[in-house]
């Protein structure tokens, strides 16, 4: 467990971290915020999770800092993000995932959940045999919105896209529970 850091991110802290995320400071495969959001909380509420350092490098692909405080900073905040997850998951009905917003051609705003699902999909690779060993039955069910929402474009979902979105907080929060339990069994 990570220490106690003071406290979430703002907005302001979020898009500091996008826009390094998207910068030449770090390497090709850095992850989007949406798509490390899904993939911390996969570390998070799986059921192993990576060393910090190691998670760090996977989410920024080797970034170049240009100085220390810039290193300082941009860390700490993948760090409190982290934690953030982490609190929010053990808190009845705290958590929600950090989803990607677009405006289509007339300014309408949409949510866009696939790089979310498909972060946390990534996530669960890194220990696909335990995820594997528990996705028939219970644990599948819980999966199955992050599942079909990295998939499946909105338009072919119709409908059911919102409601999809609408399941992750509780589908997540299930799942954490779920691998939490396995671990004291």
């Amino acid at each position: 467990m990570l220490p106690a850091l003071p406290h979430a991110l703002s907005q302001a802290e979020l898009m500091r971290l996008d826009d390094f995320l998207h910068s030449p400071a770090c390497g090709r495969d850095a992850m989007g915020l949406s798509y490390a959001h899904g993939f911390l909380t996969a570390m998070v509420s799986g059921p192993e999770q990576l060393e910090t350092g190691e998670w760090l490098r996977l989410v920024f692909d080797e970034p170049v800092f240009e100085d220390g405080a810039q290193a300082q900073e941009v860390l700490g905040l993948a760090l409190r993000l982290y934690q953030d997850i982490e609190t929010r998951l053990d808190a009845p009905g705290g958590f929600q995932p950090i989803l990607q917003l677009y405006r289509d051609a007339a300014g309408q705003a949409h949510v866009d959940a696939a790089a979310w699902c498909q972060g946390y999909r990534a996530g669960m690779s890194l220990c696909a045999e335990q995820w594997a060993s528990g996705s028939a039955g219970r644990l599948g069910a819980m999966l199955a919105p992050i599942v079909t929402l990295a998939g499946q474009p909105p338009a072919l979902l119709g409908p059911r896209y919102p409601q999809l979105c609408a399941q992750l907080p509780l589908a997540v929060q299930a799942i954490y529970r779920y691998w939490r339990a396995q671990a004291s069994t």
